[in-house]
């Protein structure tokens, strides 16, 4: 009988590090998470979902889904940049109803300092309305994104879209053309950098 000599193989996971992830400067640059890593090179890009209840605190942010890409690595800590963020499904649901209207805009923008964005924008209303007001809205809306976007700064803009004073600019432009019952930002990426 042949004997065959058993390989050694060395564990894969006990060569990795772990890494402490802080998000950007625009959230204060809070630990959000860890992340094991065999190389610092390898962390870059690496891109991390987290809710946005983790960074603020706030237990009312937790149907925003943020997401963050690891730019930079520093020791054992990994440095992130804004990548973009996205409401639950579920929580954009319950705004859809029997007898309303829903207008969707998808849209890109450039910020002031010239970075691009995919907007993604429900405007939901009272009662079901016909197809002009719908496209009165519809223009309502992309002039009000446009402006806004044209307005502010990257940083600025992406704490206007989460935090709702996008939203509610939105809101008062188009309440004038049909009775609106809520407007909703529920997806935003990050397409180019400066």
């Amino acid at each position: 009988m042949v004997q065959v000599k058993k390989r050694k193989t060395a564990d894969a996971w006990k060569k990795k590090e772990w890494y402490s992830i802080y998000a950007p400067k625009e959230f204060e640059e809070r630990e959000i998470g860890t992340t094991p890593g065999s190389e610092p090179e390898k962390l870059l890009n690496r891109v991390l979902e987290v809710p946005l209840r983790e960074v603020t605190g706030n237990i009312s942010h937790q149907f925003i889904k943020m997401w963050f890409r690891v730019t930079d690595v520093k020791g054992k800590n990994a440095y992130t940049a804004f990548d973009g963020f996205e409401l639950v499904r579920e929580y954009l649901r319950r705004n859809v109803r029997r007898r309303r209207s829903m207008i969707r805009v998808v849209r890109q923008i450039e910020t002031k300092d010239n970075r691009k964005l995919i907007i993604t924008v429900y405007t939901f209303t009272a009662r079901k309305i016909e197809t002009s007001r719908k496209n009165m809205l519809r223009k309502s809306m992309t002039d009000t994104i446009d402006r806004i976007a044209k307005e502010n700064a990257f940083d600025t803009l992406v704490q206007k879209m989460i935090f709702g004073t996008m939203a509610s600019e939105i809101f008062k432009e188009a309440k004038g053309i049909a009775q609106i019952k809520r407007v909703e930002i529920s997806k935003c990426r990050l397409v180019s950098e400066k």
